[in-house]
């Protein structure tokens, strides 16, 4: 197995149903700048999960995924500690039994709830950072196919105000602009839409991964100490 799929199955339950796969499918090499461009590739397939705020959506949630194993450090840390999690998860036992019994394993190999718990929070740095990114790419692509356009409707709405003092002779180009500035609008309006779907997809599947973490960061304090 691969360390992606590795970390990928520390934090989906493979075998857990159509739900928890629609969760996650590789796209092993797409980059948050990439996946960010919403107008190049406005067709593609992608599944998703709701949550009510936003999807996590498979192909954002394996970038960040990247980014983690990217980072990935060497021995048994807090990847391989919520590998043996889940895997015991799939058991007939309870949350705190699940948490002695995965740390039971990580003490032979020399881990510590602290040490556990310093490497979660390496990684939820690394996923700060990946949102940092987006954020970043996000903005360049709302100047790029919001902030540009609404200047062109603009100029488009002057050169109607213009013309519409010379009626008798430029009626034929002042209808010509009138539905140029109709198809603008409606470009906005789609390109808003995507962008913001976007952006809410990201931050789904990022506040996703963020909480699984912290959560297990909550049992190991509470359980591990």
């Amino acid at each position: 197995m691969s360390i992606f799929k590795k970390i990928k199955s520390a934090f989906i339950i493979e075998g857990e149903g159509s739900e928890a796969e629609e969760k996650i499918k590789a796209n092993e090499e797409e980059t948050v700048e990439e996946a960010v461009q919403v107008s190049e590739q406005p067709d593609v397939d992608i599944s998703t999960y709701d949550t009510g705020e936003g999807k996590i959506n498979k192909k954002f949630t394996n970038i960040l995924l990247k980014a983690i194993e990217a980072n990935n450090k060497e021995g048994f840390d807090y990847i391989e500690f919520k590998r043996s999690v889940q895997n015991l998860q799939k058991m007939d036992m309870d949350e705190a039994t699940v948490y002695k019994s995965a740390f039971a394993t990580a003490q032979t190999l020399g881990a510590t709830p602290d040490s556990l718990a310093e490497s979660a929070q390496s990684y939820l740095d690394v996923l700060q950072n990946e949102e940092r990114k987006f954020q970043s790419a996000l903005a360049n692509q709302r100047s790029k196919q919001i902030d540009g356009r609404i200047t062109e409707m603009q100029q488009i709405e002057e050169t109607i105000r213009t013309k519409e003092a010379k009626i008798q002779q430029l009626e034929a180009e002042i209808a010509e602009h009138r539905a140029q500035l109709n198809g603008s609008k409606g470009e906005i309006e789609d390109a808003t839409k995507k962008v913001e779907s976007t952006g809410m997809d990201f931050m789904a599947s990022y506040r996703n991964l963020v909480d699984q973490i912290h959560k297990d960061v909550d049992n190991i304090r509470k359980y591990l100490n």
